[in-house]
């Protein structure tokens, strides 16, 4: 159970999209895909609005790891179970909106696919999933795919764009996602991030903003013994 604002919600799965933006494909070197791409943050990664951010000392003390990024991201949460539904009807199986952070362990990610191993640790660390300040429902949103979305670290501006650049729209990616998986009430999908990536360490402080949604701010903090 997670409270974001004022409302609790139960999720089983936490679902991020990658490679959603033209320009953070090219800043990635990556292909462009021709469906939407996706994998699973574990429940153990969320905090809300003003929790630290815990900068693992496993990564922060061998230098061969130590690089953490942050990506913004419009999210969605699921209001009622659904499987195999089709686009035209998506809004009416989303409660509504929110903003994600997917932190990720960058070297560790780099690494793992280097020796074609799967990248699930990197990004999975406890509070790595930063969510809130609340839930925005959809009677205040009518179009979710045209919200200016940023990121700033320490006051400066790192990623500015608008959820209009999203290559699959959000009820291209529900139909698509739920052909896969069952999706439960209180799922959280993050939709995948803009351009302008990059590290952080601890002492810093992350504030990202979406229109129409809010703004959450999280210090970045080392892990203690």
């Amino acid at each position: 159970m997670v409270k974001i604002g004022n409302i609790e919600i139960n999720p089983t799965k936490i679902i991020c999209l990658g490679r959603n933006y033209l320009d953070h494909i090219q800043e990635t070197n990556a292909p462009i895909p021709t469906e939407p791409v996706f994998f699973v943050k574990t429940l153990n990664t969320l905090v809300t609005d003003n929790q630290p951010i815990i900068y693992p000392k496993i990564l922060f003390e061998n230098e061969n790891l130590n690089r953490v990024d942050y990506e913004v991201e419009l999210a969605f949460i699921i209001f009622q179970t659904c499987k195999n539904i089709k686009a035209r009807s998506a809004f009416d199986y989303i409660q509504g909106y929110t903003i994600f952070l997917d932190i990720t362990a960058r070297n560790m990610q780099k690494n793992d696919r280097n020796i074609h191993l799967p990248w699930y640790r990197s990004k999975n660390f406890d509070t790595f999933g930063p969510i809130g300040p609340r839930i925005a429902p959809c009677s205040e949103i009518e179009n979710p795919d045209d919200l200016v979305i940023q990121l700033k670290v320490n006051g400066v501006v790192k990623q500015l764009s608008n959820t209009k650049h999203m290559l699959f729209k959000i009820p291209v990616v529900l139909e698509y996602i739920s052909s896969f998986i069952t999706l439960k009430r209180g799922d959280i999908i993050a939709t995948g991030t803009p351009s302008g990536i990059g590290s952080i360490i601890p002492g810093d402080v992350i504030e990202a903003s979406i229109e129409k949604i809010g703004k959450i701010t999280h210090e970045v903090i080392l892990e203690e013994d």
